[in-house]
């Protein structure tokens, strides 16, 4: 789901932002690790076809740099989702991402997982609208006159009355 700018509360564009920073950090990891085995791989292949000891060796090195190279593309999907604002469907990508990111490149994996988390409050929390202060009602009645008291008797006295009506005592102004 996305949200039309502005529409979001403060607290989800927050978790968006932090989402963001994350996915980014750990694509910059996963293109790292891609960016290391590219060249493995082609030193790989120089020093060791020559020789004939290619295939036993090569099959695994090739698979972890296509894993490396595959998840740095995911990565870079997933972050141009949340930048869209696509953060719904950033959501089950970057869990399984940051799960496979675990056991290919640890920190990458760490990273997507954070971004996960940030994408669940994100969707939990942005379509909540923002907490309101109280306002007054638009209309309060008006306020009863106070309601004064005889100081020589103490009973209730009419309030614009000079003298109390029971014991005939002037009052004060």
């Amino acid at each position: 789901m996305s949200w039309p700018p502005g529409s979001m509360n403060p607290y989800a564009m927050s978790e968006a932002q932090s989402a963001r920073t994350f996915a980014l950090v750990g694509f910059i990891f996963f293109a790292i690790a891609a960016a290391i085995w590219v060249p493995v791989l082609v030193f790989f292949l120089a020093v060791w076809i020559p020789i004939g000891f290619a295939f036993p060796f090569f099959f695994p090195f090739a698979i972890l740099g296509a894993l490396a190279v595959g998840l740095a593309a995911w990565s870079w999907i997933i972050l141009k989702d949340i930048e869209a604002g696509r953060y719904r469907s950033a959501e089950t990508p970057s869990l399984v991402l940051g799960i496979l990111g675990l056991f290919v490149n640890l920190i990458s994996g760490i990273f997507f997982l954070l971004t996960y988390v940030k994408l669940t409050n994100v969707s939990r929390y942005g379509s909540l609208p923002p907490p309101q202060a109280y306002a007054p009602p638009a209309f309060a009645p008006p306020y009863a006159p106070p309601i004064r008291f005889c100081v020589n008797c103490g009973r209730p006295v009419v309030p614009d009355a000079k003298f109390c009506a029971y014991c005939g005592k002037g009052l004060p102004a």
